[in-house]
Order: C-alpha cells, then structure tokens, then sequence
C-alpha cells in the first residue's frame, strides 16, 4: 500500500502557508520587535522572507530530483552522506514538535482569555485531537481542512491589519534611520530571529509522493512564503503602533491587543478567532507533513517498522498516533513551565542550519549528479547557493548565541545548549539504534514507492 496521489497546488500553498502560519508567531513577533527598535521589527520580517526566497528555491530544486516522502533526508544523503542525514532529519523533526507545543501555550492563553470558565489546558487537547482525528481519516480531509482555516485567517489578518492602518494614518518608518537607531548587531538579531515567522513553509516537500504533479511543490513553496511575509509584517507595523513598548514585553496575547485597537471588543473576537484557527491549522499541517517524515522513516528501516504502515485511508496511523501523544505531553510541559521563548530561538537556529545545508545540498549535487533531471532550477548555481549557505550560517550562529529572556543567567547560552543535547542524541540514535533495526528487518520496496537513486 502507497500514498494516495490528491494534492493540487492551492492544498500546497495552503499548506506551506499554514505550517509557517503559527500562533507562536505572534509571540515571535514581539521577541523581534524587542530585540531592535520597533519600528524595524516589520524590516526584519521582510528582510528574513527575502532570504527566505533563496531556501524556497533550494527546496525546490532538491524537491524536483527526489519527489519522496523522506525529503530531506535522501536529498542530505546523497550529497553530503547517510549518517550526517539521519542525524540533522531526525533533529530537523523535533523542530515540528517544539511548533506545536508552543502554538499550545499560546491558543490556551488567547481562549482563556475570552472564555476564562474553561481551563485553559482544555483547548489544548481538543485542539490537538480534531488535528489527529483529521488526518486519520486521509490527506484529502486533512488537505480540505488546510485550504479552509489557511484562507480564512490569512484574509481575516489583512482585513484587522489594513482597518487599524487606514484609520490610523500611519506613517511607514524610514528604514535607514531604524538600522541606524538599532545598530547593524540588533538588526542581525532580528532578522535570525525573523526566520522563525517562516517556519515550516518548506515542511510541504514531504508530501511530494501525495500531489498529482510533482513541479506545484515550487510554485506553493514561493506562493506559501510570500503569503505568510506580508500577512506578518503588516501585522507587526500595527503591533508596534497599537501596543505601548513598556507593556509590548509583558503580554502574552499581542494579537488581542491589536484586535481590540483595530476594532474595539469586535476586534478582539477577531482576533481570537483567528489565533484558534491559526493553532489548528499549524497542528493539522505539521502532522501532515511530519507523519510523512516518520512513515518513510519508518518505510527505510530508520525508524521501528510499525511506523512505516498506512491505515485503510492510505494515511500513516502510527506515526499520527505517535505524534499526538509525544506533542500532547510537550504542549502540556511548556504550558505547566510557560518556557516558551527559548522554542523560538532554537527554532529559528535549527531552521537556519538546514537552509544552510540545503543551500550546500543543491551545489553538492550538481557536480555530483549533473546529469539528473531537475524540473526547478536554482538560478546563479553555485553562486547564489552558496551566498544563501553563508547568509544563514551566520544567521543560525546569531540564534543560537541569542540570550533567552524567560531564562535564568542570561550569559549562558541555553539555545545552543538545547540544540547541542539534541544533536548528541540524534547522532547517538543513528550510531547504535539504526544498525540494529536494519539489521533484523529486510529492505522491502513498496508499491508505488518513489527510488531515491536511478536504478534503485
């Protein structure tokens, strides 16, 4: 049994678009607003999707030479070898988790906050299991799902944005005059911590083996990140109007702030409405994607085989089953601690070394595998490729080196603490626990299995 081939390219967009399209964000944004001077954060924004466009065009080529399920991890395998890839996709997925937790935190506080009788945790787990419930029944449900709340909050954001900057009459900040204000370093670090807005945009490469036509994974990539960059820089520019800076650092549900200012108590419904499905639609992209990781993991004897199976409606039951217990007992932890923060900045350092590694990915595999069809293909190779490889190098460094603010001791790097516990254990995994599992189960190929290498 293979996946079922459904997707069009509105369902990937949708999905790209919904995966990046976090509630966290809103959190996010006031962390960039905080790090350089406000009237920059929404530059920063901006500044961060535009490099972005260089990772959008490295996924898409990767994607175009191997439309798999496991993604990135055949791409990283044959262009810089097989254990370095176990280890950074195995990394790489905890990043979808660390999303969902602290989506969590954030839709319990904002629902709280308007319906104050129900515990907050409540929303947690309903919301958490419509999303699982949803992909159980198969990617033609989940996808619908996707295409509905992603629209529907993307327009309904705008709408609350461009209200409070027409009947406000704000003036866009001079750009230069902000760098100057802020100094080139608080830019750096807003731009890394920008990063995050688009988390999860490229996480739609997995579902190459689920969409009717392999080449819309480009054109949803492009049409995902330039969705989510303009929706979340007008959103900052009215944040950073509408909420006093003194109180900007001490709230946990900006987006209400903003709604109330743009529209009174209607605003505020708003508002909270779009945090709920905003939170469902990260949910339900991120097991969509993430379940594929783990199914082909699973497919690849990477994982315990009971991952690799597919229930009666072609979707990955075990690996969505796995998912919701382990993002169940995380969302439960970072709402119980309310640590939140340093899930940001490991986010967005974890996220900038893969774009790194993609980058590195596409120059790899042209001189190693010129003569591969690429349906996509990044323009200005080796150049720009390698330009994009520098840029979020030291992108991941500034993120991962960032103080965390909710943290005790604010000289100790608890980020790239986090990220390198984390690497010592994927790599320890990959080292003693994968062997193993290869060496007691056979190698089978599955019906309609896309090979990762010619002749495979």
């Amino acid at each position: 049994m293979s996946l079922l081939r459904s997707l069009r390219l509105r369902t990937v967009a949708s999905t790209s678009a919904g995966l990046a399209f976090a509630a966290i964000n809103f959190l996010a944004c006031v962390q960039i607003a905080d790090q350089t001077v406000p009237s920059l954060a929404w530059v920063s924004i901006l500044t961060a999707g535009i490099l972005c466009l260089l990772t959008a065009a490295s996924f898409s080529e990767l994607s175009g030479i191997y439309p798999t399920a496991a993604a990135i991890r055949v791409w990283m395998k044959h262009a810089i070898g097989e254990n370095f890839a176990l280890t950074v996709t195995f990394l790489y997925m905890t990043t979808v988790l660390w999303v969902i937790a602290a989506d969590s935190f954030v839709l319990a506080h904002a629902v709280h906050a308007g319906i104050p009788q129900v515990p907050a945790i409540f929303w947690v787990f309903l919301f958490l299991t419509a999303a699982t419930l949803a992909n159980l029944r198969g990617v033609r449900l989940a996808g619908l799902l996707q295409d509905l709340t992603t629209f529907t909050l993307l327009g309904l954001l705008a709408l609350v944005s461009v209200v409070f900057l027409v009947g406000h009459g704000i003036a866009w900040p001079a750009a230069a005059v902000s760098v100057a204000q802020a100094g080139p370093g608080g830019f750096l670090t807003a731009v890394a911590l920008g990063v995050f807005i688009y988390v999860g945009f490229e996480w739609v490469t997995p579902l190459a083996e689920e969409v009717l036509d392999a080449r819309v994974i480009p054109g949803g990539l492009f049409l995902g990140l330039g969705m989510v960059g303009v929706a979340f820089a007008l959103f900052t520019l009215v944040l950073t109007e509408a909420v006093p800076a003194a109180k900007l650092g001490h709230t946990l549900i900006p987006q209400l702030l903003v709604g109330r200012a743009a529209l009174g108590p209607v605003g505020f419904w708003i508002m909270l409405f779009i945090t709920a499905v905003t939170a469902l639609t990260t949910f339900n992209g991120g097991f969509v994607t993430a379940s594929r990781f783990i199914y082909a993991s699973g497919r690849e004897r990477t994982l315990p085989g009971a991952f690799g199976r597919l229930n009666h409606r072609f979707a990955p039951h075990v690996a969505l089953l796995a998912m919701y217990g382990v993002t169940l007992v995380l969302a439960v932890v970072v709402f119980a601690t309310g640590k939140f923060q340093i899930l940001i900045g490991a986010g967005a350092a974890l996220e900038a070394f893969i774009y790194a590694v993609a980058a590195w990915c596409v120059i790899s595999l042209r001189r190693r595998q010129p003569q591969r069809p690429r349906p996509f293909r990044f323009p200005g190779s080796p150049y720009l490729p390698g330009l994009a490889m520098v840029v979020f190098t030291v992108l991941a460094v500034a993120s991962a080196t960032n103080p965390v603010p909710d943290l005790p001791d604010r000289q100790v790097p608890w980020t790239l603490l986090l990220l390198l516990f984390l690497a010592a254990a994927s790599f320890s995994y990959v080292r003693w626990v994968v062997p193993r599992l290869r060496a007691t189960r056979p190698r089978t190929r599955r019906p309609g299995e896309v090979p990762d290498q010619p002749g495979d």
